[in-house]
């Protein structure tokens, strides 16, 4: 119950993209580098540059340098925010396809595991390999679109854990699809049974 509500405090800013009953068993993102790399120049330019400009040159206009820091911190949280929903929501129906863009502009894409007619992974060129990430695409079932995570950290885990869920899906389904029928044919039964159309068999 504690790691449950633990998961869903850490999870809160995704619970917008779920349905109702819907949780989230996993989050997979880009590969931090991914970010670092998108901050570097940002960093360097946005916030160490005009510090040292500062403390060594330009004590007088700090209003300036201020001004010139504050732009690069927001500019680091762009490329934060861009990173950080840039993922795929595991959740315990489906795979759920996150693209964000910017502070304001987001779009989803829902993928039900029923509905994964398969997943593959590619990794390409030297850093990709020695870091471990490259893209991951999931195929859609009956429709010639795919949902993509570009940059996925360790993509054969991601792989392996999509097909995890979706066969631990299929068997709850069959288990409460099972036990449906099972209820549906008694009361079927006890129907009839009450109607007199049935006579059941004596002790």
């Amino acid at each position: 119950m504690v790691a449950m509500k633990s998961k869903k405090k850490k999870y809160r800013f995704f619970e917008r993209y779920l349905d109702d009953g819907e949780r989230i068993i996993e989050v997979a993102h880009r590969h931090i580098l991914v970010y670092k790399i998108n901050a570097a120049k940002t960093s360097f330019f946005g916030v160490t540059l005009p510090l040292i400009l500062y403390f060594f040159f330009f004590q007088t206009a700090i209003w300036f340098f201020g001004i010139w820091v504050f732009v690069g911190l927001f500019g680091l949280g762009y490329h934060f925010i861009n990173w950080y929903f840039d993922a795929w929501l595991l959740t315990n129906f489906g795979v759920v396809d996150i693209d964000r863009d910017g502070f304001f502009n987001m779009s989803s894409t829902r993928v039900d595991y029923h509905m994964i007619e398969g997943i593959s992974y590619t990794i390409n060129g030297f850093w990709r390999t020695v870091f471990n990430y490259g893209q991951i695409t999931i195929d859609k079932l009956g429709s010639k679109t795919s949902v993509m995570l570009e940059d996925a950290a360790n993509p054969k885990y991601i792989e392996r854990k999509v097909l995890e869920y979706q066969e631990r899906f299929v068997a709850e389904k069959s288990i409460k699809d099972h036990s449906t029928l099972k209820t549906m044919l008694a009361d079927m039964i006890a129907y009839h049974a009450q109607q007199g159309k049935i006579s059941l068999p004596e002790e």
